[in-house]
C-alpha cells in the first residue's frame, strides 16, 4: 500500500519541477537589448515631443556656450576653466550624452599645429570631466577627420594612407572620449559616393576606437558646402539609404538639423518627407538592431 502511494507522489514532484523550470525560463528570458540608438539633436522651433517614437535626448554644446566674447575674440585659446566647469555643471543636469561642437581648432596639416590644437581639445574635455565625472562626452566630427575624397580612391591610395596618418595623430583624443561621433553630412548627390564616404568614416573610427560606440551625425539636408544642392532636403530614398547604412555599420545615429537660413530655428513640419521616412525607419525595428561587426571593408 505504501509503495503504491510513493510512485504517484514522485510523478507529481517531477511534474511540479518541470513546470517550475518552464515558468522560470519564461519569466527570466530577457527582452532583446536595444543596442542601436537614435538621438534627437534637431533645433526646429515648436517641435513636439518626438521621444514617443524612440528618439533619445542628447546635448550638443556649441562654442558660444563658453561665452560669446570668447568665441568672437579669443577662440584660439581654451575657455577659462571656471567657465568650462560651469558649463559642465549645467549640462550634467540634463542627464544625457554630451557632444562638444568645437570645429575651429585645426587638427590637420602641420604636425606642430595638430599637436598644439589637440592639446586644447584634450584640456577642454578633461576640465569638463573634472567638474562632472559622470558625463559621457565626445566631440562632433572628430576623431576621425572628415574626408569625403580619399575613400573614393580606395584604401591603398596615397590619399587614403595620408588620411589614416592624420587620424592616427588624434589617437590621444580618441582614447579619452567616451564615444565617437563621425560626421556623415551629405556633399554629393551620388549615393554610392556617399556610401563609400560613410563606410570609410566609420571604419576609421572603429580602427582606433577601442570598442567605443560610434554614433554618426546625419542631416536630412545637403551640407552648405554642396555646390549644387546646398540647404535643400535629401530625396526620401536617399535619406532612407543613409539611415539604413548607419544602422548596418554604426551603433547609432544623431539626427541634426532645423537651423534656418536666417540663423534661427526653422519651423517644425510634421508632414516633412524626412520625418515621415524617419518614423517608418524607427517603426521597422531600427532600435532593436544588433550591434554591427567591428570589421568594415573599404574598397
Amino acid at each position: 500500500m505504501l509503495r503504491t502511494l510513493i510512485l504517484p507522489l514522485q510523478v507529481i514532484l517531477v511534474i511540479m519541477i518541470l513546470v517550475s523550470n518552464v515558468l522560470q525560463g519564461h519569466t527570466q528570458t530577457p527582452a532583446p537589448e536595444k543596442t542601436f540608438k537614435v538621438f534627437d539633436a534637431t533645433l526646429y522651433a515648436n517641435k513636439p515631443d518626438i521621444s514617443q517614437y524612440g528618439l533619445l535626448p542628447i546635448t550638443v554644446v556649441y562654442p558660444d556656450s563658453f561665452g560669446r566674447e570668447w568665441y568672437r575674440n579669443n577662440n584660439q585659446e581654451v575657455p577659462a576653466r571656471a567657465v568650462v566647469q560651469a558649463v559642465a555643471n549645467e549640462v550634467q543636469r540634463k542627464n544625457s550624452p554630451v557632444v562638444l561642437d568645437i570645429e575651429h581648432w585645426r587638427v590637420w596639416g602641420e604636425k606642430r599645429v595638430i599637436q598644439e590644437n589637440l592639446k586644447k581639445y584634450i584640456t577642454l574635455l578633461q576640465w569638463m570631466k573634472d567638474a562632472a565625472p559622470a558625463l559621457m562626452i565626445g566631440y562632433y566630427g572628430l576623431p576621425p577627420l572628415r574626408n569625403s575624397w580619399a575613400p573614393q580612391l580606395g584604401a591603398t591610395s596615397g590619399e587614403y594612407q595620408g588620411w589614416m596618418w592624420g587620424n592616427d595623430q588624434l589617437r590621444p583624443l580618441a582614447e579619452r572620449v567616451d564615444a565617437l561621433y563621425p560626421s556623415l553630412y551629405t556633399l554629393h548627390r551620388d549615393r554610392e559616393t556617399w556610401k563609400k564616404f560613410a563606410a570609410a568614416q566609420i571604419s576609421e573610427a572603429r580602427r582606433y576606437g577601442n570598442g567605443k560606440k560610434i554614433y554618426v551625425f546625419l542631416w536630412p539636408q545637403y551640407h552648405e558646402l554642396s555646390k549644387v544642392s546646398a540647404g535643400t532636403y535629401l530625396p526620401e530614398d536617399y535619406w532612407r539609404l543613409q539611415l539604413q547604412t548607419a544602422m548596418e555599420l554604426a551603433d547609432g545615429i544623431v539626427i541634426w538639423g532645423g537651423w534656418g537660413n536666417n540663423h534661427r530655428p526653422a519651423p517644425w513640419d510634421d508632414n516633412a518627407p524626412w520625418w515621415k521616412v524617419t518614423k517608418e525607419f524607427l517603426a521597422d525595428g531600427a532600435l532593436t538592431a544588433p550591434r554591427p561587426p567591428d570589421g568594415i571593408k573599404v574598397h
